[in-house]
C-alpha cells in the first residue's frame, strides 16, 4: 500500500516533468515555466512529506537506505536552483534553441536523479515499511502521501 502510494506519486511527478519538457523543447516558455513551477512545487512537497513522516521510521536500519534516500533528496534541492538558472538562460536568451541545447544536460541530470530515487525507494524503502509496520499505519501514510499535492493542507 506504501509502495502503490510512492509509485503513484512518483508516476505524477514524471508526468509533470514529462509534460515541463515537452515544453521546453518545443520552446513554448511560457508553458514550459508554469510546467517547472508545478513539477518544482510537486516535488518540494513529496520531500518534505518524507522527511517528516517516513525518514523518521527508518531509524533503526541496518544498511544505507536511508542514508541514500537523504543523499538523493540533498542532491534533488541543490538541482533544482540550477534548472531555474538554466530556465532563465533559456527564456532570456538571444538564440534559445541554442541554450537550450547548452543547458539539456542539467534537465538530463535531474531526470537521472530522479530514476534512480524512485528505484532506490521502490526497492529498499518502502518494501521495508511495508513489512515493519502495521496496517493501520500503512493505510495513514499512503492516504497522507496522496494528498501531498500542491495546494493541500497535508504535507
Amino acid at each position: 500500500m506504501l509502495i502503490q502510494a510512492n509509485k503513484r506519486k512518483h508516476s505524477q511527478l514524471d508526468d509533470q516533468y514529462q509534460a515541463f519538457l515537452e515544453s521546453l523543447t518545443a520552446l513554448e516558455l511560457v508553458q514550459a515555466r508554469q510546467a517547472w513551477g508545478k513539477f518544482r512545487t510537486s516535488l518540494l512537497h513529496h520531500i518534505e512529506f518524507e522527511q517528516a513522516h517516513i525518514e523518521p521510521l527508518a531509524t533503526n536500519w541496518q544498511d544505507n537506505t536511508l542514508k541514500l534516500i537523504q543523499a538523493d533528496h540533498l542532491i534533488l534541492a541543490r538541482l533544482l536552483p540550477r534548472l531555474e538558472t538554466a530556465l532563465e538562460r533559456i527564456e532570456h536568451a538571444s538564440a534559445p534553441r541554442g541554450e537550450l541545447v547548452k543547458q539539456l544536460g542539467t534537465f538530463i541530470k535531474l531526470r537521472n536523479v530522479l530514476e534512480h530515487h524512485d528505484q532506490r525507494e521502490n526497492e529498499m524503502l518502502y518494501p521495508v515499511l511495508e513489512k515493519q509496520l502495521d496496517r493501520d499505519t500503512r493505510t495513514a501514510l499512503a492516504m497522507k502521501m496522496d494528498k501531498t499535492t500542491p495546494g493541500s493542507n497535508e504535507s
